[in-house]
């Protein structure tokens, strides 16, 4: 009976790392979803920097010299 309760001890610590490695699986994919749309996200951002900086520099090119 030692032995029985042995493996059902097992099985059951199997079954529990199986269960954590799943959610850790998923957390991956949904850190790996949220770094994607946060590298798309800061590249936006980069654009509209370089924008912005076009549209001062020109804006700043109007006006007179002294």
């Amino acid at each position: 009976m030692q032995t029985d309760k042995h493996l059902a001890r097992h099985d059951s610590q199997i079954a529990r790392l199986e269960q954590v490695m799943t959610a850790l699986a998923e957390a991956q994919v949904k850190t790996e979803e949220s770094a994607g749309r946060l590298n798309r996200a800061m590249a936006e951002l980069a654009e509209s920097q370089r924008d912005l900086q076009r549209q001062w520099q020109a804006y700043l090119n109007t006006l007179p010299r002294n």
